[in-house]
């Protein structure tokens, strides 16, 4: 950061504060923050302190939006998930030409009966376009946010799906529960 900030740029990025919001609204308004920062630190003039003006005001009606969404009962999701959020995964048919086959072997290697403590892929047969409830693992911040997840098939194993984007087709996740 320059060593020495205009008063006026100083006095603008203590706008930029959200400790004092709500958890749903922090999420909103800490995008700003960061950014006002990154600008102050970067540029300099008389330019500034604007950008930071119309950024503060951009800032405000975000977060007036949010937190009228969630007085009418719609708390926003955040932009981003975060690791260990729990969202909803539909199955693609690549992902059950995988799972299925396991779950067969298991059953016709003999393994199921043997009770040798062999831990197997138990589980109903999956199809294209189920859907399961997924946990975040990793997030890829790209041009397009993507997600690393844990499906948790409906058995004694998980899936893996990599590099999955937001959406409500098959090999995507989704925030919203009960899809179909």
């Amino acid at each position: 950061m320059p060593a020495d900030l205009h008063p006026a740029v100083t006095q603008m990025l203590s706008n930029f504060r959200y400790d004092h919001l709500p958890q749903h609204l922090q999420q909103v308004s800490k995008p700003f923050h960061d950014l006002a920062h990154q600008l102050a630190e970067t540029l300099a003039g008389p330019e500034v302190t604007k950008a930071l003006d119309d950024l503060w005001k951009s800032k405000n009606w975000a977060v007036l939006a949010a937190s009228t969404a969630a007085l009418e009962g719609e708390p926003p999701a955040p932009a981003v998930p975060e690791i260990g959020d729990v969202v909803f995964y539909r199955l693609t048919a690549g992902d059950a030409a995988h799972i299925n086959p396991w779950r067969r072997d298991f059953y016709q290697s003999g393994s199921a009966d043997s009770r040798t403590g062999f831990i197997g892929h138990i589980g109903n047969a999956v199809h294209e376009g189920d859907v399961f409830p997924a946990v975040v693992v990793r997030v890829h911040a790209e041009s397009t946010v993507t997600c690393n997840l844990r499906v948790l098939l409906d058995g004694s194993d998980t899936w893996w799906a990599t590099s999955r984007a937001e959406g409500d087709e098959p090999g995507r996740w989704t925030r919203k529960g009960g899809v179909r």
